[in-house]
């Protein structure tokens, strides 16, 4: 199994219950999540050794809760930082029908941007480490941290460590522009890349090429490759078709062939967090070796994402056994 570190965020997040207005609520339901966090934590039950780093404020009882989370699944918490006054949270009013779930971030001044003045040990951080993981989320947050981010994709480069970048474009932290230039900025450091059709035509600006989705898809991952040197990429592609009946597709692109997925169908307790399930399912099947095919790994991780998808909270704990036959039953009869 493979060792990694990934670097973002933890947040509180509170959530109307019974798909509540937050203009309404009197009441929250609270979970710990973040992007970075949820795939160390979804890496974590699937066997593999995950260091998180980030910098919560000393003494706070709910930063003391995030790290009892994190090591409750498993991951390493001796990075993370000390620092700061405040716990980054957001709202989410959940959609329903024709009406979308809305998120109010409340994460000015929290403690993660003490993280750009840390003075890391880079060579202790990445000792033995395979991969290292960051999403476009945490650059979001201050210039400060995109160059943090940056310089830490360097240091793991020096160190002979894979580089995982998950775009994870947020509208309500910066402009598509914004974006697009900080991504461009930092994937030349780059080895694998989570991004779709979406974040090429509206971050990038990139013109498609080819008639049909794939032949677009495929033409873009390859103009990641020969312009930025991204060996790798991956994504999903959803479709709502109903309420809370959701399509998703995977792809994942080894440098040559883009491999498409089974479009799967299921009903949706969750949303959150199921794009991270994916993105740790992907890694999780990277590090198998050489006899672990792209059917294979894109299989596994949309099963993962779906599985998310069915439990409340940003993370679920199944374990390969799970998801390997959760692949194997899909007539929803009783495993006895």
């Amino acid at each position: 199994m493979a060792r990694v570190v990934t670097l973002g965020e933890m947040l509180m997040r509170l959530q109307t219950p019974d798909r509540g207005k937050l203009s309404q609520a009197s009441t929250f339901n609270a979970y710990f999540g973040g992007a970075e966090a949820n795939v160390a934590i979804g890496l974590s039950h699937l066997g593999h050794d995950v260091r998180y780093v980030t910098a919560l404020p000393s003494g706070n009882p709910l930063a003391h809760g995030m790290k009892q989370h994190l090591q409750r699944a498993g991951v390493h918490v001796d990075w993370i930082y000390e620092g700061g006054s405040r716990i980054g949270a957001y709202y989410i009013e959940e959609g329903y029908s024709l009406k979308a779930s809305s998120v109010v971030y409340d994460r000015a001044h929290s403690s993660v941007l003490e993280l750009a003045s840390v003075d890391v040990d880079w060579a202790g951080l990445f000792a033995d480490v395979d991969w290292f993981h960051v999403s476009g989320i945490t650059c979001a947050l201050s210039n400060e941290l995109h160059t943090f981010v940056k310089v830490a994709m360097q240091e793991a480069h020096a160190h002979e460590v894979k580089v995982s970048f998950d775009c994870n474009y947020r509208s309500k932290l910066w402009s598509a522009e914004e974006a697009g230039a900080a991504y461009l900025d930092v994937l030349p450091y780059v080895d694998h890349c989570f991004a779709g059709w979406k974040d090429f035509a509206w971050l990038f600006k990139w013109e498609a090429e080819g008639e049909t989705y794939e032949e677009q898809l495929k033409a873009y991952y390859d103009r990641l490759r020969d312009e930025y040197g991204v060996a790798s990429c991956a994504s999903t592609k959803r479709e709502i078709v109903g309420n809370n009946r959701h399509e998703l597709r995977g792809y994942f692109y080894d440098g040559t062939e883009l491999v498409a997925g089974e479009t799967v169908a299921f009903d949706v307790i969750d949303r959150i967090g199921g794009g991270d399930s994916f993105a740790a399912g992907v890694l999780h099947g990277m590090s198998g070796g050489d006899g672990i095919d792209a059917n294979t790994i894109i299989e596994f991780a949309v099963a993962y994402s779906v599985l998310n998808h069915f439990v409340r909270g940003d993370q679920s704990d199944y374990t390969v056994a799970d998801v390997t036959q959760f692949i194997q039953n899909q007539s929803g009869d009783v495993v006895r």
